[in-house]
């Protein structure tokens, strides 16, 4: 197992934000954080079972009002299309309760959603027999804790009052129609 420095984790969180702000115009009214997913995808044959998995990393700036969410590699060199999702627009997110992982649903998405965790700190390599790493070794303990906080009260408690005002407003509706 590699274990990273402190300094070496938090140097990585500072080239996040400086490749998130190179990319995105007028960067500086997001807060930025690091997330990475993990899909794992299974075949059956007939004789055999194939399990493959795919670990993803992202730059993620958030606000009040909008997520954008970057692909990069772990290298933080190169990045893919970036997703800007405005709150209004998302048609669905939450956090799982069991993996602490969050997941977004918007038809931008490849998969129509994105799953992600934002770690506080990741410091070392768990699977130092293979020469790949799949995750950034990274430190944004304050900045992991700003994200769930504003996440939990901005985008999954709207949509959670938004559905009660909704299901309040159809049985009204449904009152007015008998």
């Amino acid at each position: 197992m590699t274990n990273f420095s402190d300094a070496e984790c938090l140097a990585n969180y500072v080239k996040l934000k400086e490749l998130f702000a190179s990319i995105i115009p007028d960067s500086q009214r997001f807060n930025v954080v690091y997330g990475y997913g993990m899909d794992v995808g299974m075949m059956n044959y007939v004789v055999v079972r194939t399990t493959t998995t795919t670990y993803s990393s992202y730059a993620i700036g958030y606000n009040v009002d909008e997520i954008v969410i970057i692909p990069i590699d772990i290298d933080l060199e190169h990045y893919g299309k970036p997703f800007f999702l405005k709150k209004d627009e998302i048609k669905k997110s939450e956090q799982n309760r069991m993996t602490k992982d969050w997941i977004i649903w918007d038809k931008q998405f490849p998969k129509t959603y994105i799953q992600f965790i934002v770690p506080d700190l990741l410091n070392d390599d768990e699977d130092d027999e293979d020469d790949d790493d799949v995750v950034l070794p990274i430190k944004q303990e304050e900045e992991a804790k700003a994200f769930e906080k504003l996440f939990k009260e901005v985008y999954i408690g709207k949509q959670q009052s938004s559905n009660i005002l909704q299901d309040s407003l159809q049985k009204v509706f449904s009152i007015f129609n008998k």
